[in-house]
């Protein structure tokens, strides 16, 4: 038996006028001669032109014919397959928080796609976005979506959504091919966005944690919300670029540190651990402010998970994953500790818009400066021994602000500077009626606490181990200017 190739063939062809040039010196003894061979050769001239692939040849001397076609080996994991059905809205639903985990500079452009992954089995779509720092998983299942063909590909979040969000309203259909093309069809429009291999994704982290708690998820927003503001930005000390969870006796404490101010939250309600959990962590600003616009002020509970990296976040069909700062936070109980000299009780309205309306002659390139002086009144209608008024004022090239109104004050009369904006991001997260500030002197920091009964305030001034506070706030002051 012989195989040629149609290479050979056409050889053989273009010789045919002398056959002897077809037959090696041993051909004489083959069973069959040269004209039968000739026929033979043009019958598969006109079978390589029948078949579209490019085929072999086996020849045994009985001149029986075998096209060998090459075929190349085709498996269901190098192709990603992916047929569903799905309500626009339900998908749209899906797809806006996942957005917030994609990433819109970057030179690698997978950490700009959603991950779509669809398992018929299951009847589950996941979408997935990650940019290596935080993530988010959504899960779709029910009646307003049907699978019909398991798989999953990569494919770019900003067009993809993009293009569901602008599809007719009703069912919109997705699948995929094996050269990675995926096809969009709502009504009577049709799209084709390239796409990616769905492995090649990059890898996700572990999100089942060794240690876990819950809160209330609208307890838990109003405590980053009332933080957040003082997480450094860019800082030099890795750890300041993060905000500071602390788990212990099932309360939950949150910390901030930016260099110029601090914040602090802590709560016991909400919280429910199944161990006495003693946890602290440090998540990335970044992290939390996207956190914030998912998370929403619903009274369920969100799942917290630790992993050895990473904080997972779940509630709803949302899991929510950040990477965690690897480093040691600063010693903030020794930053609170205060002996202070004047204990203030005042409106923290009335505080608030004073400080507002000084800073509206405040000039921000030149630094100026909101001044609080707080003094003593010794005649006053209500006969109050502690009836005090705080001056708050400012100076610039623009003009001058003077305000005031009544308070309460305990110990010495004091005048101290600061910068408004951090005076009123505290004020801002704050809403309780009253406050008590805590000052040593003009160069040392103030301290706002929740309102005490007169004359306690005080006596726990600083005690950051207190758990019958739930906030405190510090600021810095500024030189001031004479």
């Amino acid at each position: 038996m012989t195989t040629f190739s149609p290479q050979t063939f056409k050889q053989l062809m273009h010789i045919k006028t002398n056959p002897h040039y077809l037959i090696a010196p041993q051909a004489s003894t083959r069973p069959h001669n040269i004209h039968s061979l000739y026929y033979v050769l043009l019958l598969i001239t006109y079978i390589i032109i029948i078949y579209d692939d490019t085929p072999t040849f086996q020849i045994n001397y009985g001149l029986s014919i075998t096209p060998q076609t090459k075929t190349t080996k085709i498996t269901k994991e190098r192709f990603c397959f992916m047929n569903i059905i799905c309500k626009k809205d339900t998908l749209n639903d899906a797809l806006t928080p996942a957005l917030y985990a994609v990433s819109t500079k970057s030179t690698n452009q997978l950490i700009e796609c959603f991950l779509l992954s669809a398992d018929k089995e299951s009847g589950m779509l996941t979408v997935c976005g990650y940019d290596l720092e935080k993530g988010i998983k959504v899960t779709l299942s029910g009646e307003n979506l049907s699978i019909i063909e398991s798989g999953k590909i990569i494919v770019n979040a900003a067009k993809f959504s993009s293009v569901i969000r602008n599809l007719p309203e009703g069912s919109v259909s997705i699948s995929s091919d094996d050269n990675f093309s995926v096809f969009i069809s709502g009504g009577r429009s049709e799209f084709t966005l390239h796409g990616f291999d769905g492995e090649s994704f990059p890898l996700l982290p572990e999100l089942a944690g060794e240690q876990s708690f819950s809160i209330s998820r609208k307890i838990l927003r109003n405590m980053i919300v009332s933080t957040h503001f003082a997480v450094a930005v860019n800082s030099s000390r890795p750890s300041l670029n993060g905000a500071l969870f602390e788990l212990k006796n099932n309360s939950l404490c949150i910390v901030a540190i930016d260099g110029s101010r601090l914040a602090l939250r802590r709560s016991s309600e909400g919280v429910v651990s199944t161990d006495e959990l003693d946890l602290s962590f440090i998540v990335p600003g970044k992290s939390l402010s996207e956190l914030l616009k998912l998370i929403g002020d619903e009274e369920d509970n969100a799942e917290i998970e630790l992993t050895k990296k990473h904080v997972v976040i779940s509630f709803d069909n949302i899991v929510y994953f950040s990477r965690l700062i690897e480093s040691e936070f600063i010693d903030y109980r020794r930053i609170i500790k205060n002996e202070p000299v004047t204990t203030v009780v005042l409106n923290t309205k009335s505080f608030a818009e004073s400080v507002e309306r000084a800073s509206l002659i405040t000039d921000d390139k030149q630094k100026t400066t909101v001044r609080l002086k707080f003094e003593k009144r010794e005649i006053n209608l209500e006969n109050n021994e502690n009836f005090g008024v705080l001056h708050i004022s400012s100076t610039s090239a623009m003009g001058k602000s003077v305000d005031e109104f009544d308070i309460e004050i305990f110990g010495e009369e004091l005048e101290i500077g600061f910068n408004h904006r951090y005076l009123l991001d505290a004020l801002k997260a704050i809403r309780e009626e009253k406050i008590t500030l805590l000052l040593e002197s003009p160069m040392k920091s103030l301290i706002i606490l929740p309102y005490r009964e007169k004359g306690e305030g005080a006596d726990q001034a600083g005690d950051a181990e207190a758990p019958d506070f739930k906030y405190l706030y510090l600021v810095l002051p500024v030189r001031m200017k004479d």
